[in-house]
């Protein structure tokens, strides 16, 4: 019993020494030891950059992020210090350096940095001054050379010139051997080589193309500084580790990190993330762009101006009018997406855009107006506003309408790359439509406009949302090796291809087809419907006549009169109802204008039926004495007016204005002419004292009326007869045009 006591304390003694000496070794898992890395930087951004985020300054860009991310999967915390280049490599043989990204390969450098695998390429460009003559037209490696030997200048460089890889070993060898005229200034990193080319103490500089172009672009320097159209080959880009802090076993095991990063693709990621933003910003900020961006602005702002003419707002009300569409949506886009400050606060001159426009618009207008108050002017001021001027707007509206859809939508893209707007595939698009149209739409709501052209008929939205999704999945789907050049020919084949789609349905003159609202049910589907059934009315008023054996005219019988006209109230009936739900619905002002004719042409012609009803219901019997000229007179009374009523019928149908200009012929003077009609048979009445052609003369004025309703129904056909103008809110214009 002793015994086996004894074996149970040993093995509890036993468990709890093996228990102790386990836990701290879990405690010393080489996978929770964390070690921070150091690593300097210099502005090459967006490689390596500080932005501002709120109050204070943030280090970000490609290579700060992807070393972060770098050394964390690896177990790694990394700081980073601002330092020149030759500091970093001084750091990295003294090991006060751990981490050093950006680095093109260089054998002599292998003596006291390990390099990593390659995680992107880039190529160099030479840059140069304006005034240094001949540059422009170099563009190959071998004209470089030959240049630089003939042409004593000063060029700036990054460090020593054994520190820098070019991508061309002959260049690189030209600059360790290079004449007596060439000479050479150091600098700290691309932002001073930049500042001593536009001092005039250097000539010319070599930078990568992404990061210089963007220094110019932020800096404004571009009009100065010029690129050569000489390019270097493509060189790989490396991380540096130095070989005093950094061991094999740890270099592997960053290697392995960046090929697990390759293979779910951060790489591309990160170059969508900061990269492009870059590309876009570069090609958005050229001369060329900015100018017909500011006359897409200016379009907008012209159509604004317009409207408040129109209807008849002040001056405060038109910049507003003008203002809206040209950078109300820029504003909305800034403020969802969190922008500071938004884009409108970077310059005065989208405003003063504005402003510019509205006050030669009023200037413009009011010179008019009193030009107009000339009666000697007013004639030729307006026929050559109407032939010409109004005619070159359009075009040159529809052409600047074009180019405000396509370059906004690009501008919006760019924004939400910019801001990261994930994901892009969804937000891009919508930054791109509501640059392009919340402007546009805030106007019309400050107007209170029910009628909102691009929301119902207009397809400006539909084609930027279509330019958006195309641009940014071509934007996304690129491979890993994207250029400065691809982008810049994609957006322009972009912007191009939306340019031409709206110029050409403006041209055109295309609705919308996505609506939601039945075809059958248009407002102009049903009024092109009341063209096509008017016609059939006009054929029943001919059935009023008759024509005999002998090939005269004579009146229908009561049966057929009746049934007559039953038919033309079931069909006028038919008519005004189709017109009435037209009148229900909110309508374009083009469509109130063909309203109101159908409309006026309905009411007329059913004034022409009631008059010849009431006329054929209660003829006059003029048969009682034979030596009466009544019955004459009222036989060449019934097939003169048969025969109005045949032309005009023959006019609906065809619609051509050659008829209707006839038929005005037969129409007009007509008061005249029953006037001269009845003196002349007045003294034969009074002579005679004949009833019966004292009551035929009386019906001529019921025939005067209809003759006189025919000639207003054409005088309405030949646009000769105006009708009045529609009005902009809904419930006034319902209210108006259904009392009608």
């Amino acid at each position: 019993m002793k015994i086996r006591l004894k074996q149970f304390l040993t093995a509890i003694c036993l468990t709890v020494l093996i228990s102790g000496i386990g836990a701290p070794c879990l405690a010393y898992e080489p996978d929770s030891v964390i070690k921070e890395l150091h690593s300097g930087w210099y502005p090459r951004p967006p490689y390596q950059m500080e932005v501002e985020a709120g109050s204070r300054m943030v280090l970000t860009g490609l290579e700060i992020q992807l070393a972060r991310e770098l050394s964390a999967k690896a177990g790694y915390s990394v700081s980073f210090e601002a330092m020149p280049w030759s500091a970093m490599m001084d750091g990295l043989k003294s090991g006060k350096t751990d981490l050093v990204m950006g680095a093109y390969y260089d054998k002599q450098r292998k003596n006291f940095a390990h390099y990593s695998l390659p995680y992107r390429t880039e190529t160099n460009a030479v840059y140069y001054h304006k005034s240094l003559r001949g540059a422009a037209a170099i563009d190959t490696m071998d004209k470089l050379l030959a240049f630089l030997n003939k042409t004593p200048m000063t060029m700036a460089t990054i460090g020593p010139v054994e520190d820098y890889i070019y991508g061309s070993e002959r260049f690189k060898n030209f600059l360790k051997n290079p004449p007596a005229g060439f000479k050479m200034i150091s600098s700290d990193g691309y932002n001073q080589s930049l500042m001593l080319t536009v001092n005039r103490r250097a000539d010319i500089f070599v930078a990568s193309p992404v990061i210089a172009d963007k220094i110019l672009a932020n800096t404004g320097f571009s009009g100065q500084i010029k690129k050569m159209p000489v390019t270097f080959p493509e060189i790989s880009v490396h991380a540096l580790f130095s070989r005093k802090t950094i061991s094999p076993n740890e270099l592997e095991t960053f290697n392995s990190v960046i090929k697990s990063m390759r293979r779910e693709n951060r790489f591309r990621s990160l170059q969508l993330e900061f990269l492009l933003p870059t590309y876009l910003a570069i090609t958005t900020d050229q001369v060329w762009f900015n100018m017909l961006t500011f006359l897409g602005i200016g379009a907008f702002c012209i159509s604004g101006v317009l409207l408040a003419r129109k209807e008849r707002y002040n001056f405060f009300g038109a910049l507003v009018l003008a203002t809206l569409p040209a950078i109300g949506g820029g504003v909305v886009r800034d403020l969802v997406l969190g922008a500071d400050p938004v884009f409108v606060l970077k310059t005065p001159a989208f405003i003063l855009v504005a402003i510019v426009v509205v006050v030669l618009g009023f200037t413009g207008f009011k010179i008019y107006d009193l030009l107009v108050g000339s009666r000697l002017l007013t004639q030729k001021i307006g026929q050559y506003t109407e032939k010409n001027i109004s005619l070159v707007f359009d075009k040159l509206f529809k052409f600047f309408d074009a180019w405000a859809v396509s370059a906004f939508t690009v501008i919006g893209v760019g924004v939400a790359l910019e801001m990261q707007a994930k994901p892009l595939w969804l937000w891009g698009p919508v930054m791109g439509v509501l640059t392009a149209s919340g402007g546009v739409v805030l106007r019309d709501v400050v107007r209170a406009d029910f009628n909102i052209e691009i929301l119902k008929l207009d397809s400006y939205a539909e084609i930027s949302i279509l330019g958006g999704v195309l641009y940014i999945s071509a934007l996304l789907l690129l491979p890993y090796k994207i250029g400065l050049a691809f982008i810049f020919y994609l957006t322009l084949s972009v912007v191009a291809l939306l340019f031409a789609l709206r110029f050409f349905i403006l041209w055109k003159g295309y609705e919308n087809p996505l609506q939601f609202g039945a075809r059958h049910t248009h407002p102009d589907v049903r009024l092109e419907e009341f063209a096509w059934i008017e016609p059939d009315l006009w054929e029943l008023l001919t059935g009023y006549y008759r024509e005999d054996s002998e090939q005269g005219t004579r009146r229908a019988s009561r049966a057929q009169l009746e049934d007559l006209h039953n038919r033309f109230l079931y069909a006028g009936a038919s008519l005004r109802n189709s017109l009435d739900q037209v009148a229900a619905e909110p309508l374009a002002n083009h469509t109130v204008k063909q309203y109101r004719q159908c409309n006026s042409r309905l009411e007329i012609t059913t004034a022409v039926e009631n008059n010849l009803y009431s006329f054929l219901k209660q003829p006059v019997d003029g048969s009682g004495d034979t030596s009466s000229s009544a019955p004459k007179l009222q036989q060449n009374i019934h097939e003169s007016l048969h025969a109005l009523i045949e032309a005009a019928a023959w006019a609906v149908k065809s619609g051509e204005a050659m008829d209707f200009t006839m038929l005005e012929a037969l129409t007009s003077s007509h008061q005249e002419r029953f006037e001269q009609l009845r003196a002349a048979y007045g003294n034969e009445v009074r002579q005679n004292e004949d009833p019966a052609l004292k009551a035929v003369l009386q019906t001529t004025y019921k025939v005067e009326r209809i003759i006189y309703l025919l000639d207003d129904y054409v005088r309405l056909r030949l646009a000769k007869k105006e009708t009045r103008a529609g009005v902009s809110n809904r419930k006034a214009q319902q209210r108006d045009l259904l009392k009608h």
